[in-house]
């Protein structure tokens, strides 16, 4: 069976190279190995062989206007054009006219209707569910998961190790929440996430700090969830290529990449697929294009 692992992270783009753009200023080891060795941004060459694929991919989807989070992540992760459905871009949370979609073309329902196991990988805090019930507002994510029957995981699988906290480590929880939670280094998360990857067909985890520190344009939140993914990723890919699996990364939508200004950017977002299926994505050109990408890899 193959097994594909979907990085989900929130709000990067590949911009121009600058004293503005934190992919740029300093090295970021992980970054730089999924774009050739170079530094992560617009700057770098395409990339696509048997076991490796980088390009910037389009996030615009046909409308002009700064793209969003609900109408993007639903495009995503459904494989069908939502901008288009909604007429605009919209967000943060998913568009009335997406949610039809996300019901009947998530990326769970779809690999659960080959047969396959999925996951979504992210562990949350009981005041997400909370919120999340007491006012309907579900990402797209986790909407996914409810329309699929696909479990939402929570402290007790992240105290397992058979879940990864948002922000990673699980310190923000701690910080931010009064909670107790056990901190992992980032090399032990990619394990634990490369451990639920090869359970599965099919593994999805959301990272979204790096949307909130584009908005707040804070240089200290930026290098903080910069440095932290980049250790993460560089763990991830080794898991990825020692195990067999196979990394899909990519984004929304820009903002982080461009600190002068607190919105998203027109900037296309960056597509990666390293390890055993990454031919499967040679093609994938836009959001819409990555579900199909996942689908012919796991049917193959």
């Amino acid at each position: 069976m193959n097994h594909i692992l979907l990085v989900f992270i929130d709000g990067i783009g590949l911009g121009p190279a600058g004293e503005f753009n934190p992919f740029s200023v300093r090295a970021l080891p992980g970054f730089e190995y999924l774009s050739g060795g170079v530094p992560f941004d617009e700057t770098a060459s395409e990339i696509v062989n048997s076991r490796h694929v980088f390009r910037p991919i389009d996030a615009g989807l046909g409308l002009s206007g700064l793209p969003q989070s609900g109408t993007g992540q639903a495009s995503l992760f459904t494989g069908v054009n939502c901008v288009e459905t909604a007429g605009r871009h919209y967000g943060p949370f998913p568009h009335s006219s997406s949610l039809p979609t996300i019901a009947s073309h998530n990326v769970f329902s779809q690999v659960k209707s080959l047969g396959l196991n999925v996951a979504f990988a992210n562990a949350y805090p009981p005041i997400f569910f909370e919120y999340a019930q007491k006012r309907n507002r579900w990402s797209v994510t986790t909407r996914s998961c409810l329309d699929s029957d696909t479990r939402i995981r929570t402290l007790d699988d992240l105290k397992i190790g058979q879940a990864v906290a948002a922000d990673i480590t699980g310190r923000r929880l701690n910080d931010h929440l009064g909670l107790q939670i056990q901190i992992r280094s980032e090399e032990e998360a990619a394990i634990n996430l490369a451990d639920l990857t090869y359970q599965n067909a099919f593994t999805a985890f959301e990272y979204f700090h790096t949307d909130k520190a584009g908005h707040a344009r804070s240089w200290e939140e930026a290098e903080k969830c910069l440095w932290s993914l980049s250790s993460f990723l560089t763990s991830l890919v080794e898991e990825t290529l020692t195990r067999g699996l196979t990394l899909v990364l990519t984004s929304d939508h820009g903002n982080l990449e461009n600190l002068e200004i607190k919105t998203h950017t027109e900037n296309p977002v960056p597509f990666v697929a390293i390890g055993k299926q990454a031919t499967a994505f040679s093609d994938v050109r836009s959001l819409v294009d990555v579900v199909p990408g996942v689908l012919a890899a796991l049917s193959s």
